[in-house]
């Protein structure tokens, strides 16, 4: 039996036995690695000497196992194998069991049958499928996205689980209405793990969602277990060039359902090239610039959903703490515009048209740098009218936050980047790596961002008299040339760096 100093072969070896797992699998491995501050290396160890020479018959997974053991009268911890209590392991996997499957079970043994036997495989109750936005191809069993922040859509099917309070098998029932929606009997997410977060402390800057996403319905309705409903859920989820592992996780009332889904790894295609940005609010008393925040620019650069905070809650049963329902609602869920580009807040975002070029963007670091009016909203007869803009960069390069060590794409929002008298809503500072973007006009926005993007791609102010060209000035469009497509892949290329592990 492998020992706790060999997380790999303990997972290896309780899959063979049929304990598999729900979290994500660098979170388990800790575990497995400290022994001294939690106990799942002591109960891994004690299920299997439980089930040598015999498996269970359906998985169940260990952390809701441990959950189970914890939770028992007395609040057990085991440190040791010889602490692990063998009755109450054995109601553990019973009970995690019960809430996983319809099939109810009276005893442990029931859940048995001999490791040295072959088994029918069991059926599926369904064909999952799992639709990725942006699929450009598969390596291995890695579906490849030409988009850094995919959409996902999941098949599954609603199901009965176990509830101790009503003392019954209840129905899973998820009813969405718009952007809000309730998940009665439970809850549902994605769980996305390994990728670019667990990997070093340059991707963990990226912000990819390596723990869940909240998943959803495509359509409006209501859908039952009663019935055993099919229903599609979607989701968006961040990726890099390392490969993340998805799968769909549906909660019981306590502990986890056997709802059937597909699984997949999902990674950015080595051809796109992505850039890190750092955005920067500068703003004073007088000029809030309350509009740009951290989860705007997530939706505006990654296409991230923003959840309405009052409504995104989980009720719990006060005697037994089962989980009732869920209930949540987007304030912002990115959708295409009638062009086929995401915007926000009236700004297209620079993916819809320098991904052309198969260059995209990703939002790194958020500053809020709170400062006096006239660097928040220049007024007139103070310089140059971009002075303001280029000691606020000045500001931004020195500030601790910032990152140093590696090029980072700076953008600057203020409630003006000029004087009142100027006509210009953005800036782009060529050699700095850096553009103002003004956060306070009524100025037609459109592709303004990709615009000034686009100075620091050529390396010159100068404008294009293409219809519809993004570097066309005044009002950019959203078509780019083959030369220009070229120019932002070579200077995409200098922010390669960032991305190594």
């Amino acid at each position: 039996m492998p020992n706790d100093t060999d997380p790999e072969g303990v997972i290896r070896a309780l899959d063979k036995v049929g304990i598999d797992f729900s979290i994500p699998k660098p979170a388990l491995v800790d575990f497995l690695r400290n022994a001294e501050f939690t106990p799942y290396p002591a109960m891994s160890a004690a299920l299997l000497a439980l089930l040598d020479g015999n498996m269970l018959k359906r998985p169940v997974f260990l952390d809701v196992i441990v959950f189970n053991y914890e939770h028992s009268p007395g609040d057990p911890s085991p440190r040791r194998i010889e602490d692990v209590n063998t009755g109450l392991l054995e109601a553990s996997v019973l009970e995690g069991f019960n809430d996983r499957y319809p099939q109810q079970e009276t005893a442990f043994s029931g859940l048995l049958k001999p490791l040295d036997v072959p088994q029918p495989p069991v059926q599926p109750a369904q064909t999952p499928s799992l639709v990725v936005e942006g699929s450009s191809g598969v390596q291995g069993d890695v579906t490849l996205v030409d988009t850094d922040n995919p959409r996902v859509e999941i098949t599954t099917h609603l199901i009965k689980v176990n509830s101790e309070a009503a003392q019954a098998m209840v129905a899973q029932e998820l009813h969405r209405e718009n952007n809000g929606w309730r998940f009665t009997n439970g809850d549902v997410h994605l769980s996305v793990s390994n990728g670019e977060a667990d990997v070093g402390p340059r991707p963990v800057r990226a912000g990819s969602l390596s723990d869940d996403a909240l998943a959803w319905p495509t359509v409006d309705g209501t859908f039952s277990g009663d019935t055993g409903a099919e229903v599609r859920l979607q989701s968006r989820i961040r990726v890099g060039y390392r490969p993340v592992d998805v799968k769909l996780l549906v909660e019981s009332r306590k502990g986890f359902a056997a709802n059937v889904a597909a699984r997949g790894r999902i990674a950015l295609d080595p051809q796109v090239l992505l850039v890190p940005v750092e955005v920067a609010r500068f703003f004073s008393d007088q000029f809030p610039v309350s509009n740009i925040s951290m989860t705007g620019q997530m939706a505006l650069w990654d296409q991230v959903p923003v959840l309405n905070a009052t409504t995104n809650f989980r009720s719990l049963d006060g005697g037994t703490g089962e989980l009732n329902f869920a209930e949540r609602q987007w304030d912002v869920w990115p959708t295409l515009n009638n062009e086929h580009l995401y915007t926000h807040l009236g700004w297209i975002s620079p993916d819809g048209i320098w991904g052309r070029a198969k260059v995209r963007f990703r939002l790194v670091n958020y500053i809020d740098i709170k400062t006096d009016n006239v660097h928040a909203a220049p007024v007139s007869g103070d310089g140059l009218t971009d002075r303001r803009l280029r000691e606020n960069n000045d500001a931004l390069t020195g500030h601790p936050q910032h990152i140093a060590d590696k090029p980072v794409l700076k953008v600057i929002f203020m409630e003006r980047i000029a004087p009142p008298d100027s006509d210009h809503i953005g800036q782009a500072l060529i050699g700095s790596g850096s553009i103002g973007i003004a956060a306070g006009t009524t100025a037609d926005k459109d592709a303004n961002i990709a615009h000034e993007i686009g100075h620091l791609i050529t390396g010159s102010q100068a404008h294009s008299d293409l219809p519809n060209n993004v570097m066309n000035s005044p009002g950019p469009g959203i078509q780019i040339t083959d030369d220009q497509a070229q120019k932002a892949r070579s200077w995409a290329a200098q922010f390669a760096g960032f991305w190594a592990h």
